[in-house]
């Protein structure tokens, strides 16, 4: 196979170790056990089981500690689970199953809490400022969607992870990596979340690595680069917002941010460059089609379904508290003053959306192999997400469509990219290759996994009755008011999301045909046969993507419109506009068929004309573009450096310095110089820009400006 040839991807082999029947058992009654408690829970939420909701809301307000307990179990006793039973496989994937499984019922127990209230929980004495805890419905709504998913993906490893070497690794660095996460959602600070949030930044640096092919060791350079990146950008916002507002609270600072003269613009710039590394962001996201592809499936599958998700909801986290008022500060509705800051902001971040979509979609519909085509996708998706916090952010007062849409987004797009990537390892186990142009026919030798990837590659594209149309609905209704209610220039925004959503549609057709119809390879003759548990765990999130699909308020009512009745939105906007809209209105499932006939004609336009198959000068990659400036600097610094020394050949008489002064030039005129070198570097785009970033400067910076922080908080 080609990719065993290049040793992009661990080679697969035949499993050393059958799957127990302990844990299969053991998985079968945690996913039974799963759906009984969302069916409880929400139960509880519609009005039955009152005395047990009672109980339950007293239990967790009585806990002191409670929302710590649910960070420090997957950090602790995930990871204790993992190094006490490494010579015990089947008891170690057991354990992280079950670890991960309390994590969620501790999780889902405090929706009844949170409904009623904001739990918070303040750590005093670490560190200087102490830790802040906060578990609100926005971090409720993430919180419950990375722990569903990472259980779901628990289940579904073991199989997978088989045929990798390291397992105990993978499996201590994933805990870690979970409990990081939960930790960066539930923080109640700035302070809080960056540690989090570098945390998880290095631990999942582990999972990318995981094979150690030079490959791996790329993508991973690619990944802790920018990521480091993005972490000092956030530092350096706190740094100065610290400096001018003297807070790090997650608090409404809009009017005092309006006083700055402009530096609030520069504080939430790097904070939208911090989180937006993670989710994504272009020119951000040249680390994401690196590192998902090459990452073990499992990996890939949490960081497309979750990590990136992180990043916009820091973005999410920050815009809707830094840029807005307080409610009594809005004295004139949506046109009060006090929204000038965020009005900039999110004009400037819809644009970016909309562009991160077009990016990302056109460059998956490129791609030959599997999880490079999902990684851009994750990118696109990203994009639609990014843009409903724009118009969240934009049309402040009344943005509560755009918040709506980008929220629910996020928990679509966790569903089905996930289980998207757990199809591409299924295949990927029983063909040994990626390439879905050497594929075909496999509908007939895995007919669950064609199942399922059907579900998602609907849900993604935004059919009605699958859960992508209920989120993808809201946010083509929030860039419409995004032109009504404010520049005329959004009407085209609009109609580029209609043609990216086509674009969508049309990889997705791509992906199904090539996968699972057209004619099956020779080789490819004697594949049968699948994975119970890996079925068990991708049916689980399939049910969840149709049970959306056919319910889509259900989300809308428990969790998402009281998420947005938290932040200073118009009430009544909310009352008579998403309280209650109907998701299938018959112009929006109407819209639907232009999507797919013009993804349907793509499809068959790019596969006549091999419109899938370009190559594109380097100069148009998105790593030469970035890397020009960079280039021109270089460059002028190499002209005046000529000329410095020109200079010093004509007036120095010393020979020793003649001889230094001619090694020089004649470094010059051979173009190996150390800046010519660094130019030449720089030229290679996309590949290689990012690894520019000399790992001794990252040390200097992150040492240099944990300092000013650290003395800035003690001069307080």
């Amino acid at each position: 196979m080609e990719l065993q040839k290049q040793k992009n991807i661990c080679s697969p082999r035949e499993s050393k170790r059958s799957l127990n029947s302990l844990t299969a058992i053991n998985n079968g009654i945690i996913f039974l056990l799963t759906i009984a408690a969302l069916a409880v829970i929400f139960s509880m939420e519609l009005g039955y089981f009152s005395n047990f909701r009672t109980e339950l809301i007293s239990f967790v307000y009585g806990f002191n500690g409670y929302v710590l307990l649910i960070i420090f179990i997957p950090l602790i006793f995930g990871t204790l689970a993992v190094l006490m039973f490494s010579n015990h496989e089947v008891l170690r994937d057991i354990l992280v199953v079950n670890v991960t499984f309390i994590t969620f019922i501790m999780m889902v127990i405090t929706i009844p809490a949170v409904s009623e209230g904001v739990i918070t929980l303040q750590v005093s004495e670490v560190l200087g400022l102490g830790l802040n805890f906060t578990l609100d419905m926005l971090a409720l709504v993430l919180g419950l969607l990375t722990t569903i998913i990472w259980l779901m993906v628990t289940i579904y490893a073991p199989d997978y992870m088989n045929m990798e070497e390291h397992r105990n690794r993978f499996y201590l660095f994933l805990m870690l990596t979970f409990g990081f996460i939960l930790g960066t959602i539930l923080s109640g600070c700035l302070f809080t979340t960056f540690l989090f949030f570098e945390g998880m930044t290095f631990s999942s640096y582990m999972l990318v690595v995981h094979c150690e092919t030079k490959k791996c060791i790329e993508a991973g350079d690619s990944y802790i680069y920018m990521g480091i990146m993005g972490g000092l950008c956030i530092l350096l916002a706190m740094v100065l917002l610290f400096v001018n507002v003297g807070t790090l609270e997650y608090s409404n600072l809009a009017v005092e941010l309006q006083n700055l003269g402009g530096i609030e613009y520069v504080i939430l710039a790097l904070f939208i460059v911090g989180f937006g590394v993670k989710a994504g962001l272009v020119p951000l996201h040249i680390w994401l089609p690196k590192a998902h592809p090459i990452a073990p499936t499992p990996a890939s599958a949490l960081l497309s379904g979750i990590m990136v998700k992180i990043g916009a909801y820091g973005m999410i986290r920050i815009l809707t508290t830094f840029s807005f008022p307080e409610p009594y500060q809005v004295l004139e509705g949506f046109t009060d003053s006090v929204w000038i800051t965020s009005q900039n902001i999110g004009f400037v971040l819809i644009w970016m959306g909309i562009l991160t979509m077009g990016i990302g979609v056109f460059m998956a519909l490129q791609q030959g192999n599997m999880k490079r085509m999902l990684a851009y996708h994750s990118v696109s998706q990203m994009g639609y997400i990014i843009m409903g916090i724009g118009v969240a952010v934009y049309l402040g007062y009344k943005g509560a469509m755009g918040y709506s849409g980008a929220v629910y987004h996020i928990i679509n797009h966790a569903l089905f990219k996930s289980l998207l990537f757990m199809v591409a390892g299924v295949v990927y186990l029983k063909i040994g290759t990626l390439d879905m142009y050497k594929m075909g026919g496999l509908w007939r030798k895995l007919p669950f996994t064609f199942a399922v990837s059907t579900i998602a590659a609907l849900g993604i594209t935004g059919m009605p009755l699958f859960n992508g149309f209920a989120s993808k609905t809201l946010l083509h209704h929030a860039i419409e008011e995004s032109f009504m209610y404010g520049h005329s220039s959004f009407k085209l925004a609009e109609l580029l999301f209609v043609l990216i959503s086509a674009g969508t549609a049309c990889s997705f057709i791509k992906w199904t045909y090539y996968i699972f119809l057209g004619k099956c390879p020779e080789n490819l003759k004697n594949v049968k046969g699948e994975y119970p548990m890996m079925n068990l765990a991708m049916s689980g999130i399939a049910i969840m993507i149709i049970f959306i699909g056919i319910f889509p308020n259900f989300l809308l009512d428990t969790i998402i419109i009281p998420s947005a009745e938290s932040v200073t939105y118009d009430p009544e906007f909310i009352d008579n506009y998403i309280v209650d809209i109907n998701i299938f209105a018959r112009s929006d499932l109407l819209g639907m068929i232009p999507v797919y006939l013009m993804g349907l004609t793509i499809f068959c336009l790019g596969t006549k004309f091999h419109l899938f198959h370009l190559n594109f000068p380097r100069w148009l990659s998105v790593g030469y573009i970035c890397a020009l400036p960079l280039t021109v600097v270089l460059k002028a610094v190499e002209f005046f450096d000529k000329k410095i020394n020109r200079k010093k050949q004509r007036s120095d008489k010393n020979s020793n310095i003649n001889k230094k002064v001619t090694l020089n030039s004649e470094n010059n005129k051979s173009g190996e110089g150390v800046i010519n070198k660094f130019v030449s570097l720089v030229y290679k785009g996309a590949n290689k820009v990012e690894y520019s970033i000399i790992n001794c400067d990252i040390i200097i910076y992150s040492v240099v400006l944990t300092l000013m922080l650290v003395f800035l908080f003690v001069v307080k």
